[in-house]
């Protein structure tokens, strides 16, 4: 039987909007997720076999969603607009330079 000492000091989150914000963003993540691997296995150019929808179409959509969560995100839990934008764009560089892109 666990004592006090070995009980988890965590709490889970339990408010229903702190959750959904970050559900509906892991969710778009996830989607994102399936979309660039849509892509990478038939290519961008391809499209999905029953919807017809076009795998780039697909890729652009869950991107966009996933942009849209990020802000509510940011929103909701007051986070850093200045140091994300900032370190994004300190990340975008470092990915061109480490897929030798201009």
């Amino acid at each position: 039987m666990p004592t006090n000492d070995l009980v988890s000091p965590w709490k889970p989150m339990d408010n229903s909007v702190d959750l959904k914000c970050l559900g509906k963003l892991l969710e778009e993540l996830g989607e994102a997720v399936a979309a660039a691997s849509r892509c990478l296995i038939q290519g961008i150019d391809e499209t999905e076999p029953i919807t017809g929808k076009p795998n780039r179409l697909w890729l652009e959509e869950e991107l966009a969603d996933i942009q849209a969560g990020a802000r509510i995100v940011t929103e909701r839990f007051h986070l850093r607009k200045d140091f994300i934008e900032a370190r994004s764009a300190r990340k975008e560089v470092q990915l061109r330079a480490w897929h030798l892109l201009p």
